[in-house]
């Protein structure tokens, strides 16, 4: 019998490609924009890094969608807008649980802002990547829940 959380190192390694294709972006697109586009302060640091990141997400769920969990989806525009909105979701949310856990770190232990954000980041990288794993591409959705029976799914 298979292992609730069973870990495969292959798809783990395309997940961890996958996101620093994202980084980099992520960061080649908020330097284009605040260097050629955006012009205030408030556009470069705000509106910026909110483009930027959706960019990147984007990025990372199209891979994610057509490389690493291809044989988990159904590859049609219904299948990918649907998990597309609950992946940007969990983004948003891993990214606000890495920021509470960068502020921990901080207070607990007192290290340099970029050692608690790698703390951080190892956290809720294996923290995505099993939201990935068994919610959002998961091989056998659920009856019931983001890909089961109700207005997501057609049924209801």
């Amino acid at each position: 019998m298979k292992p609730a959380l069973a870990f495969s190192p292959p798809l783990f390694a395309k997940f961890v490609s996958t996101n620093a294709v994202g980084t980099v972006v992520d960061t080649v697109t908020l330097w284009l924009l605040a260097t050629f586009l955006l012009e205030s302060q408030t556009e470069q640091y705000v509106l910026g890094p909110i483009l930027s990141f959706q960019l990147a997400v984007l990025n990372n769920f199209s891979l994610s969608y057509f490389w690493i969990w291809k044989g988990r989806v159904q590859r049609t525009l219904r299948d990918f807008a649907r998990r597309f909105l609950f992946y940007n979701l969990n983004s948003f949310l891993v990214f606000l649980l890495k920021l509470l856990l960068l502020l921990l770190v901080a207070v607990l232990f007192q290290l340099h802002v970029v050692y608690c954000n790698l703390i951080a980041l190892s956290i809720t990288g294996l923290v995505n990547f099993f939201i990935q794993d068994k919610l959002i591409f998961s091989a056998s959705p659920p009856r019931s829940g983001p890909f089961g029976k109700g207005p997501l799914r057609g049924g209801g």
